[in-house]
């Protein structure tokens, strides 16, 4: 194998040229090869980012919390009181409920149970809820009604 710059023989692979110091490869070569499928995987990604978020419904990032929120005010209710049964609490129907905001991938919620008060309920991104009464919390200075 010879020296492709001064065609001086090569000893071995991936030794450089002894005669004129070439290393070997060329940059222009290995640049593109590099930055054209890191350029085609960005754009694919940046793509599905786009098309997730045009097809997303609701206001929230957590999909537990939107599926809540496109409801009409039934099935919302529906929906709350089967939280708070199954989180051990006691909620008939709510007759007042407000998507206060997102922590992250959690999303806050504020509801008011016609027979036990208004609550706080916390949606995780994996599903699991909280939920605590907001008297408790709004002496300790969380208000319930105001979004975050």
């Amino acid at each position: 194998m010879t020296c492709p710059t001064c065609r001086a023989p090569l000893n071995g692979y991936g030794n450089g040229c002894a005669a004129c110091g070439h290393i070997g490869g060329n940059l222009r070569r290995a640049l593109l090869w590099t930055l054209i499928p890191t350029g085609i995987i960005a754009v694919a990604l940046g793509a599905s980012i786009a098309i997730a978020e045009a097809y997303r419904t609701g206001s929230s990032r957590n999909p537990y919390s939107n599926a809540i929120e496109v409801r009409d005010a039934t099935g919302r209710s529906q929906s709350f009181a089967t939280l708070m049964h199954d989180a051990g609490q006691v909620c008939a129907r709510t007759t007042r409920s407000l998507f206060r905001g997102d922590i992250g991938t959690n999303a806050a919620w504020s509801i008011r149970c016609g027979d036990t008060g208004d609550w706080m309920i916390l949606i995780a991104g994996t599903g699991a809820t909280r939920v605590a009464q907001c008297g408790p919390l709004e002496k300790a200075g969380t208000p319930c009604w105001t979004p975050l």
